[in-house]
Parts: structure tokens; C-alpha cells; sequence
């Protein structure tokens, strides 16, 4: 898939970018599977305080997150 295609899986670009193009001192936001069910969670650097915060809507846009990630990601 191309990264024309990948954008339009998101709901907003700052999601997109958060999840495909972070880099390493920016915030993740990532899709794991928790005790059998699937949650987001912001991963942020280790010298930020805070993160591993699940959510459930895009906190750029707010829109509710899928069930399961947009795209296949390493």
C-alpha cells in the first residue's frame, strides 16, 4: 500500500503521523493486543513523563478508534 492509500486508512493526518512517522523523540501512538482485546496507547519518549495512556479516540481529531490497527505496521 502506498502512502497515499495509508493516509486515507486514518481518520486525520496527525494520527497517520503518529503512528507511521513518529520519530524517536516524538509521541507513538501504537495498537496492542491487552489481555485478549485490542487498545491504542501513547508511547512516548523516556524522558517524557507520562505516556502508556490508553485511549479509545484520536486525540487529534477525536474520531473513535477501530477495533483493530489501520494499517499493518511494524
Amino acid at each position: 500500500m502506498n502512502r497515499v492509500e495509508r493516509i486515507k486508512s486514518y481518520c486525520c493526518i496527525g494520527l497517520f503521523s503518529s503512528v507511521e512517522e513518529a520519530g524517536d523523540e516524538d509521541v507513538h501512538i501504537r495498537f496492542t493486543n491487552f489481555r485478549g482485546e485490542g487498545i491504542w496507547f501513547i508511547e512516548t519518549p523516556a524522558k517524557v513523563v507520562g505516556g502508556g495512556n490508553m485511549i479509545s479516540n484520536c486525540p487529534w481529531c477525536g474520531n473513535r478508534l477501530p477495533k483493530t490497527p489501520h494499517v499493518n505496521v511494524s
